[in-house]
């Protein structure tokens, strides 16, 4: 199944932290744009857009998914540009869930694009 098909599950209590080779597996499946921050914590990926309100939109719909997943990136706005930020608050790290909200958010861009 891919992971834009999977839902996050809900943490209850910590979680483990995933290991360098799941993180890497995963990565590689959404594709080349999304990287790791360099202590591999952190989930990220910039998206460009031609203006300000395609940029607007697409944080929007950014915020639907979070919602509907129960599992919230941070966001950075400005003109042209959104970053995304993502990761498991309660093992600060990461955990298979952001890599589905980040499969998720890359699919809405696709659509959007």
């Amino acid at each position: 199944m891919d992971l834009k098909d999977k839902r996050c599950v809900p943490c209850k209590g910590p979680v483990p932290t995933l290991d360098q080779e799941q993180k890497l597996k995963l990565l590689n499946e959404l594709g080349a744009n999304w990287k790791l921050s360099p202590n591999s914590d952190r989930l990220f990926r910039d998206f460009s857009f031609k203006n300000f309100v395609k940029a607007l939109e697409f944080t929007n719909l950014i915020g639907q998914i979070a919602e509907a997943e129960k599992h919230h990136p941070e966001i950075n706005l400005s003109w042209g540009h959104v970053k995304v930020i993502i990761w498991t608050h309660t093992n600060n790290n990461l955990h298979e869930n952001d890599f589905i909200l980040a499969a998720k958010i890359e699919e809405a861009f696709i659509h959007l694009s």
